[in-house]
């Protein structure tokens, strides 16, 4: 018995490390945000300066919408790597999907932010919300119910600000940019709710053990 005791005085519990390919992964996601603020920079310069951004192929494919396809592949990878040890699990796919989702939310709340410039409360507003949302994607693969209850919040509260615009008939809901962020929003909230009945399920198994 007392060798025992020995045993762990020398070898005590410690925390858990985060792998390599999670540090990689996390640094990635965090290029990835990192490309989206690059992209938003571009974005209020053409709008506030008059000049026209070099398009590809179409009008639309321009140096703005290169960058944020560019930000999401690279998000998407990076997650990819972050989770890769959870995607065997059998929240991994929902996890994933709404990692990736709440990143796409954000980065569209960037991307629309331009056409907002005239209303100074409500620009800093999708600002803070798209931060707040790259800030807390990481939170997610903690498996909390806590923060996933969070998350569930958040993404309701998002989905229904910006139903607000179309339904009153301030902002057209055929828009793509406003479009895409509802349905992403829509289906981050399903994506967070489905986490959080994982993470309410497993709650008494991890107490009792």
């Amino acid at each position: 018995m007392a060798k025992r005791e020995r045993v762990k005085w020398r070898f005590p519990m410690r925390a858990p490390m985060a792998k390599p390919r999670e540090v990689r992964g996390w640094v990635l996601y965090g290029t990835a945000v990192a490309t989206a603020f690059l992209m938003l920079g571009f974005r209020l310069f053409y709008s506030t300066s008059g000049a026209i951004s070099p398009s590809f192929l179409f009008e639309w494919i321009d140096v703005p919408f290169v960058l944020a396809v560019l930000a999401g592949a690279l998000a998407a990878l990076g997650l990819h790597q972050a989770l890769w040890y959870r995607l065997v699990t059998r929240q991994g796919v929902p996890l994933f999907a709404s990692s990736f989702l709440m990143f796409v939310v954000a980065a569209l709340l960037l991307y629309g932010l331009p056409a907002h410039l005239g209303v100074v409360t409500f620009f800093y507003l999708m600002f803070v919300a798209a931060v707040v949302l790259f800030v807390y994607t990481p939170m997610l693969s903690y498996g909390s119910k806590v923060y996933t209850g969070i998350a569930v919040v958040g993404a309701g509260a998002l989905l229904a600000s910006s139903l607000y615009g179309p339904f009153t008939g301030q902002a057209p809901l055929w828009n793509p940019v406003i479009l895409g962020t509802i349905v992403a929003e829509a289906l981050l909230l399903l994506g967070t709710l489905r986490l959080l009945q994982f993470a309410v399920r497993t709650m008494p198994v991890a107490a009792s053990a």
